[in-house]
C-alpha cells in the first residue's frame, strides 16, 4: 500500500487552516503521512492544529526563514512513497481525491515519478473563481512557457526518491518563485503524467504570495538559471505559442479576456 506524505507549512493561518487539516484528514486513503510545519505563530494557528495533533503525523512550531524553508523542513521528516505541498490556505477538493491518484499512481509508478491534474480557484471568502486545468508537458516546454501555470504545484504529487534527487527549495535566492523553479528541477530529471482530475482548491487573497506580485519579479532569474536565453529563439517562441494555444483551449470557457495580456507582449 502506497504511502503518501503531505505537506502544509503555515504562519498566521487561523483563517483556513482547520479547512486545510480537514480536507487532509477527513480522505477516504487512510495511508497518510501528514507533516505540519508552523513558523512561529502569533495568532490561533497553533491552538486550531493541537486540536488535530493526534491525527497529525508530524508538528513542529518554529521560526523559519520563508516557506520554501518551511517546506524543506517537512521534506526531510516526509517517509511516503509519495510527497505533495498543500499550503494552509488551500483545500482537497473532496474525500477521495487522494485514493484516486493513488489507483493512477499504482498504474504509472514504473513510467512517471509522479502525477499532477487541475485546481479551481476561490477568493478570500470561499467564492468558486474558476477552474483550471493542466496540460500535458515536460522540463522544455514548461520552461519556455516563463510560469508554473501548466503544473499546479499543489496538485502535484512526487516519488520520494525524485524530491530526493532534485534536492531542496531554494529559498535563499527565491521568495516566491521557489516553486516553479522546484518543479522545473523535478521535470528536467522525471517525466510525470497529467491526470484530467480536480485535485485541489487553491485561495487567491490579498495575503498569498501569487496575489502579492513579487513572482513575477524573480521569474527572470529562474529562467537564467536554466538557460533559457541559450535555446534558439524560435524554438522557445514556438514551444511558447503551442502550449499556451493547447492550454488555452483547455480552458477557454475559465478564461477572462485579461488573461491573454501576456501572450501577446
Amino acid at each position: 500500500m502506497l504511502k503518501i506524505s503531505v505537506i502544509t507549512v503555515c504562519y498566521n493561518s487561523e483563517r483556513y487552516i482547520k479547512n486545510t487539516i480537514e480536507s487532509v484528514l477527513n480522505q477516504t486513503y487512510h495511508n497518510i503521512e501528514y507533516i505540519i510545519i508552523d513558523g512561529n505563530s502569533t495568532d490561533s494557528t497553533i491552538n486550531i492544529i493541537q486540536q488535530y495533533l493526534s491525527r497529525i503525523s508530524y508538528f513542529v512550531s518554529e521560526p523559519d526563514k520563508n516557506m520554501y524553508d518551511a517546506i524543506n523542513k517537512g521534506m526531510k521528516k516526509a517517509t511516503g512513497d509519495y510527497i505533495a505541498i498543500l499550503n494552509s490556505d488551500d483545500f482537497y477538493l473532496n474525500e477521495h481525491v487522494i485514493e484516486r491518484l493513488v489507483d493512477e499512481l499504482k498504474k504509472e509508478k514504473n513510467s512517471y515519478s509522479g502525477i499532477y491534474g487541475n485546481l479551481l480557484k476561490y477568493d478570500a471568502d470561499n467564492k468558486f473563481i474558476k477552474k483550471k486545468k493542466g496540460i500535458p508537458t515536460n522540463y522544455k516546454t514548461l520552461l519556455c512557457s516563463k510560469k508554473l501555470t501548466f503544473v499546479g504545484h499543489g496538485t502535484l504529487f512526487v516519488s520520494r526518491s525524485a524530491c530526493l534527487k532534485a534536492g531542496d527549495y531554494d529559498y535563499v535566492n527565491l521568495k516566491a518563485a521557489a516553486d516553479y523553479d522546484y518543479v522545473l528541477r523535478l521535470f528536467s530529471q522525471n517525466r510525470f503524467k497529467y491526470s484530467d482530475v480536480d485535485i485541489m482548491g487553491f485561495r487567491v487573497h490579498s495575503e498569498s504570495i501569487t496575489s502579492s506580485g513579487a513572482i513575477n519579479e524573480e521569474i527572470n532569474f529562474v529562467l537564467r538559471k536554466n538557460s533559457y536565453d541559450k535555446i534558439p529563439y524560435v524554438y522557445r517562441k514556438m514551444l511558447f505559442l503551442v502550449s499556451w494555444g493547447h492550454f488555452v483551449l483547455r480552458n477557454i470557457k475559465y478564461l477572462k479576456i485579461s488573461n491573454f495580456r501576456f501572450l501577446v507582449k
